[in-house]
């Protein structure tokens, strides 16, 4: 897979601009009323008469310093050896690729929880649906992570590129997550809008939605077992 897909430079820059208009556009939309998903996510699902597909926001508190959930969240947008199981066993392929040098040295300072600096990065993951009457999926994304204060951002925009062979292409219109740490602890914030393309039908899609939090549960759930036992 890796090198078979390109993406133009341009887009880095491009990730870099959109930026406030990525973190700021939930703030703009019509919300359904706050649930508890799970015992411990509180989540919400965006409602926009212009568009069929819904969006998805979640928030959960974690026992943990922020580069640690930093490093595990940016493990589940490429998929390694590293990865959480569930999302090993649904990739078909998985890559990230880095526009320079520079990029790929602080992205990986990243994930080993040393001191980095913001960073762009593009992905390219083929994943096998649960069911056989819906086409696997492919998806290639913009990824920036980004520090202001004591918060750190990532945001993900699809961009244009070649199409994987016998894939539909997934559009992820906007994703992102807050992290904001007080006294050791942190509160991580996620956003997701996401065009599955192909014969999906989005009422199918949108029932599901809740679900897509289950990546917050679960990684507060990893976190702070490791942190008993450690």
């Amino acid at each position: 897979m890796k090198g078979e897909i390109q993406v133009e430079m341009c887009n880095r820059q491009l990730a870099i601009d959109n930026f406030d208009n990525m973190i700021n556009y939930e703030s703009q939309c019509e919300w359904t009323k706050e649930k508890v998903y799970r015992n411990s996510c509180v989540t919400k699902v965006l409602v926009d008469k212009h568009i069929k597909w819904r969006g998805v926001f979640g928030k959960i508190d974690i026992n943990a310093k922020i580069p640690k959930i930093l490093s595990e969240v940016l493990k589940t947008f490429f998929i390694d050896a590293y990865s959480p199981k569930w999302l090993i066993e649904n990739i078909e392929s998985s890559s990230i690729n880095f526009f320079n040098e520079v990029d790929q040295e602080n992205y990986e300072k990243a994930i080993q929880q040393i001191n980095y600096s913001d960073f762009v990065a593009w992905t390219n993951n083929c994943v096998k649906s649960p069911f056989s009457f819906i086409q696997n999926r492919d998806a290639v994304g913009v990824l920036y992570v980004k520090q202001i204060h004591n918060k750190t951002y990532i945001t993900m925009k699809s961009v244009k590129a070649a199409q994987c062979k016998g894939y539909t292409r997934s559009t992820i219109i906007n994703q992102h997550f807050t992290f904001a740490e007080t006294n050791g602890k942190t509160t991580l914030t996620s956003f997701l809008l996401c065009d599955p393309g192909g014969q999906v039908p989005s009422f199918a899609y949108n029932m599901a939605l809740e679900a897509r939090n289950d990546i917050l549960v679960d990684l507060k759930q990893m976190i702070e077992s490791e942190r008993k036992t450690s």
